[in-house]
């Protein structure tokens, strides 16, 4: 196949409460966005990061989370949707995996019409405060997740990084040799980090000479504003499809294989690659933090044998 359409579903997303489930209004809401994006042609449908339980659910969000399996009722129904319109769904949700360990994780549900094809779970949790005092808290609900993965689907190869990611530039370049013909960004978008988002988001997509997806939750969830921004980027660095910020919007646009193809025939980003010289970036923090503290107290090795 050679050009896969994508339906950008960037919506407001319920948060819960102790009294409210938000995954019911939150599953209605997606399915007017997957009937309105199917019915423009959309094999691939994105949701933002957390969308069916709400980002900012926060201290019930255990409550609300969705198992990592074909039973659970969420997860089944939107199967149920994959196979009736023949689509497939990246679903950003709070997961579990059971009782043992009994963690919760930021992930995104793969799902098609073959059932649950798998979930990544977000790697990099933040832990950092805004210049307002406010506190991106994320590992107080969620446990970071250890894998990469790259989903082999009927429509193409297809890379997830989940928001805070994309900080991270070696999880995009990971996605991209393990074969990802599309990353695909699930977030929520918090207003003040635009300008951030507007370079990363060329840069990862230029830099790995990759079709790259940005979609976010939109709207307001309890302190934080979510300005949406998302976009598709060509593997030129080029945006080809923009949503409009600050507004619920269902955007349609397409990603080809031949164009992917063709940007790699002229760049040849991977065989101008010498990964001799990048040792560093797979060295063990342990190791990199030992040599730093050497390197800048040059009788510390000498003091450690001592002692």
């Amino acid at each position: 196949m050679d050009e896969i359409r994508i339906g950008v579903c960037q919506l407001e997303s319920e948060i819960g409460s102790e009294e409210y489930d938000p995954r019911p209004a939150n599953m209605a809401h997606a399915r007017e966005a997957i009937d309105e994006a199917a019915a423009e042609g959309a094999q691939l449908l994105v949701f933002g990061e957390i969308y069916l339980n709400g980002y900012e659910s926060g201290t019930v969000g255990h409550r609300y989370a969705v198992a990592e399996r074909d039973d659970d009722p969420y997860v089944a129904e939107l199967i149920e949707i994959a196979r009736d319109k023949d689509v497939h769904m990246l679903m950003g949700a709070t997961t579990h995996k059971g009782t043992f360990p009994g963690d919760l994780y930021n992930s995104v549900l793969v799902i098609g019409p073959a059932g649950l094809l798998g979930t990544y779970n977000k790697a990099h949790v933040a832990a950092f405060s805004f210049d307002n005092g406010r506190l991106a808290a994320e590992k107080v609900w969620w446990s970071p997740g250890f894998d990469l993965p790259v989903f082999e689907t009927p429509i193409g190869r297809i890379g997830v990084e989940i928001c805070y990611d994309i900080w991270f530039p070696e999880v995009a370049r990971t996605l991209t040799l393990k074969g990802a013909e599309l990353i695909v960004n699930v977030s929520a978008a918090v207003c003040g980090f635009e300008t951030s988002w507007d370079h990363m988001l060329y840069a990862r997509s230029l830099e790995n000479v990759v079709w790259y997806l940005h979609v976010s939750v939109v709207g307001r969830q309890k302190d934080f504003e979510l300005f949406g921004g998302s976009r598709l980027f060509s593997p030129m660095g080029e945006v080809v499809a923009e949503a409009k910020r600050g507004e619920e919007q269902v955007l349609i646009c397409s990603a080809s294989r031949s164009k992917l193809i063709e940007a790699r025939g002229t760049l040849h980003p991977f065989y101008n690659r010498n990964p001799e010289l990048y040792s560093a970036v797979t060295e063990s923090k342990t190791e990199q933090f030992l040599a730093l503290a050497n390197s800048a107290h040059p009788h510390a090795e000498a003091m450690q044998t001592i002692s």
